[in-house]
């Protein structure tokens, strides 16, 4: 069974009814009166869950970590010494002792072996009266999921007599456990990658660099519980669900929708009718909770809402993950790591099947890798953003850091696609439309892609570089090495073509933080290594498009043709950008691409350059109480100025973050050109938590992508 067939009996009703309410996993009295040898078992989840890290999730039963023992309370009708007991634990539908998914575990009497065991054990711990406490342990290697529990007992030859408890208990992978596959030594990298539901993504291209926070809130009633029942429907081999390795793969799969009917349902098209534009989301829980209550995937996302999504998922099952920024990253489509530029007589672009994404949002999940050679554990590349399939589904990794740094490329999983995705080298061509003349290269450019890989720092919301983590310094001997290892399992690899040479050099300088609805100038600066004395006839033609981050043209803003004489050391050529212009073109990300081809007529040189520009959005001011008491309403103030001015149509604001109980979705009216509006909303303080964000984003017809926060202290 799939999962696509599965989604049709997967609804909010069905799912938060199998929850059991609160989730909990409470005894009863058996409903056979004779024989009552068990009256109660009390998971002890006040004692248990803050020991195992999992008192965060909001799901009312208990959560635990494997290879951690738990303790549980069993009241039996009467103190008997001859009673036996037997706990049971099952995982799934079709539970077998020969796929270690049925486990029976005799409860061995107090003061027997030591409870450091890394395997399924049950020891008797205390004894008062008819209460027994009973310490479970289980192996580091076990499946995680929901298990349903029972204990038996019996009195030498009489029948046995079982209890079954309601509900589930969830075991998790443990970051805490060193036999446990994702066992991390760090604890401030632990409290980062596992425990923290605030993140940020990062945005833009490599010279104009934004962030944004995000929420993941992987431990918000229903997630945790989502995750798992995602990964049960896909109906993987039961080993399966042991490895984080096998785990994150799928989890890289079932983010997205295409193949396996997953959670969201990427967009990149500029038309988002019929769901929500992705630069309006603001955090996972939300998303989350649309798909639990509709049972559809939610609609829309694009790489930063698939990466969030996917570090939701895995910290919600105990796997360290983090969201990572590439900047200028390739998408190689022949995968030879060389991506190809065409450009006609004129210096006119021409379409390509390659293409480089100002930025590219994916995950990095922490492991061991047994699969591989030793020295390959530790960060690993996952990607739920649907681009390219691998094993015939959208999805990518896991691909060891090690291995793409090292240019081991032929090592599972997608371990070539992402080193070409911060490797790869620009190849610019000349060609001629008729093919009558043989293509000519005009430039290649060997640090184009990957110029930086950002996450969020550890315990500060602050960026952290880590394109070291991912490739060598470029031009150093290891980046050769790393090459010349990949160039073995590449057909054909970077820095192979030698440049041509040139005496003039050219430029594009691009102003900084320019305000959307702005008029801006653009100057190539010419540079000769010729001698001063001879004189360069430059003619120049020039293009702006505006472009989606994916490196995809969208649609022409200007173009032009000029002739410049260089007759000093150093020459500028001016264009003005009109707003009037630009702004009925723009889209999503308000992305403009310059390209600028320059013919030197003595020399017979051609060059092109290219650059990203990215135009400012404003923010929103947001404003609440300094503090709030849990569970009590407090009004959300925001402010907001509309930065062009022609009227913004289709307006609405949406909330949330870990200091709201429910996030909004609230429409707004028509905003006049340049005007200042006011927007106040109501929201819910959650539990006790001390100081959370608030996170509100607005979007419209005309606008979108404008963000705000502020924190709150819960008490």
């Amino acid at each position: 069974m799939s999962l696509r067939s599965a989604r049709a009996a997967y609804n909010a009703v069905a799912f938060l009814g199998r929850l059991g309410g609160s989730g909990a996993p409470k005894a009863e009295i058996p409903k056979t009166p004779d024989e009552q040898r068990v009256k109660s078992v009390d998971l002890l989840t006040a004692k248990n869950q803050p020991a195992h890290h999992t008192d965060p999730y909001e799901y009312g039963g208990l959560v635990v970590r494997r290879g951690q023992a738990f303790d549980v309370e069993i009241t039996l009708a009467k103190n008997d010494d001859a009673v036996v007991l037997t706990v049971e634990l099952w995982w799934g539908d079709k539970p077998m002792a020969s796929h270690d998914n049925f486990i029976v575990i005799p409860v061995r009497a107090i003061g027997g072996a030591s409870d450091d065991v890394d395997e399924w054990a049950a020891k008797v711990t205390g004894v008062q009266e008819t209460k027994m406490t009973v310490r479970i342990s289980s192996p580091s290697t076990c499946q995680i999921g929901r298990y349903k529990m029972a204990v038996k007992t019996s009195v030498g030859e009489t029948n046995d007599f079982r209890f079954e408890l309601e509900g589930h208990i969830y075991v998790l992978f443990n970051p805490w456990c060193k036999d446990d596959d994702v066992f991390m030594h760090n604890e401030e990298q632990r409290k980062e990658y596992v425990l923290n539901d605030m993140g940020m993504y990062f945005y833009g291209n490599s010279k104009y660099v934004g962030s944004s926070p995000w929420y993941f809130g992987q431990f918000e009633l229903g997630i945790m519980e989502c995750v798992v029942r995602l990964l049960e429907s896909a109906e993987k081999r039961f080993g399966a669900y042991s490895s984080s390795i096998e785990i994150s793969r799928l989890l890289s799969a079932l983010v997205n929708s295409p193949d396996e009917g997953g959670i969201l349902v990427g967009n990149w098209s500029g038309n988002y009718e019929g769901g929500t534009e992705p630069t309006a989301w603001s955090g996972s829980a939300s998303i989350f909770e649309e798909f639990i209550r509709t049972g559809q995937p939610v609609k829309y996302g694009q790489c930063w809402v698939f990466g969030g999504l996917l570090t939701t998922a895995l910290r919600a099952v105990g796997i360290p993950a983090r969201t990572i920024t590439n900047f200028s990253s390739a998408h190689d489509a022949d995968a030879n790591c060389l991506l190809d530029y065409h450009f006609d007589k004129d210096g006119k672009s021409l379409n390509t099947a390659d293409s480089v994404w100002n930025f590219h949002v994916w995950n990095d999940a922490w492991m061991a890798r047994h699969d591989l050679p030793k020295g390959y554990g530790g960060w690993q590349a996952v990607d739920s953003t649907p681009q390219e399939y691998s094993d015939y589904v959208f999805r990518c990794g896991p691909a060891s850091l090690t291995a793409i740094k090292s240019g081991h490329v032929y090592l599972s999983y997608d371990t070539k696609f992402v080193f070409a995705e911060v490797n790869a080298c620009k190849v610019k061509w000349m060609i001629s439309t008729d093919y009558s003349v043989a293509p000519k290269i005009i430039s290649i450019e060997t640090d184009a892609v990957g110029t930086s890989v950002l996450t969020k720092a550890v315990g500060k919301m602050e960026r952290e570089d880590i394109t070291s983590q991912y490739k060598p310094e470029e031009g150093s001997i290891m980046e050769y090495l790393s090459l010349f290892t990949a160039d073995k399992h590449v057909d054909s690899l970077k820095k192979l073509i030698a440049e041509p040479g040139k005496d003039t050099n050219l430029d594009i300088n691009l102003p900084e933080d320019v305000l959307i609805g702005k008029d801006f100038t653009v100057k190539a600066k010419f540079k000769k290594t010729c001698p001063v004395s001879e004189l360069r006839s430059v003619t120049l033609y020039i293009s702006c498009t505006s472009m989606y981050y994916t490196g995809v043209k969208a649609k022409l803003v200007f173009e032009s043709q000029d002739s410049v004489e260089i007759k000093d050391a150093e020459a500028v050529h001016e264009w003005q950008v009109k707003a009037i212009d630009y702004l009925p073109n723009l889209v999503d990300q308000a992305n403009l691409r310059f390209q600028v081809t320059m013919f030197v007529a003595e020399t017979n040189q051609i060059a092109n350059k290219g650059s990203d520009f990215r135009l400012i959005k404003p923010d929103l001011e947001v404003q609440v109480p300094k503090t709030v008491a849990a569970g009590t309403s407090f009004t959300v103030d925001v402010k907001f100025t509309n930065p062009l001015s022609t009227i913004l149509h289709g307006c609405f604001f949406h909330t949330e973050g870990p200091a709201v109980l429910l996030h909004k979705k609230e429409a707004f009216r028509n905003i006049k050109g340049n005007e200042t509006v006011q927007y106040q909303v109501t929201a819910v303080a959650k539990k006790p938590s001390g100081t959370k964000e608030i996170l509100v984003s607005f979007s419209s017809l005309d606008l979108i992508g404008v963000m705000g926060k502020a924190f709150v202290n819960i008490v």
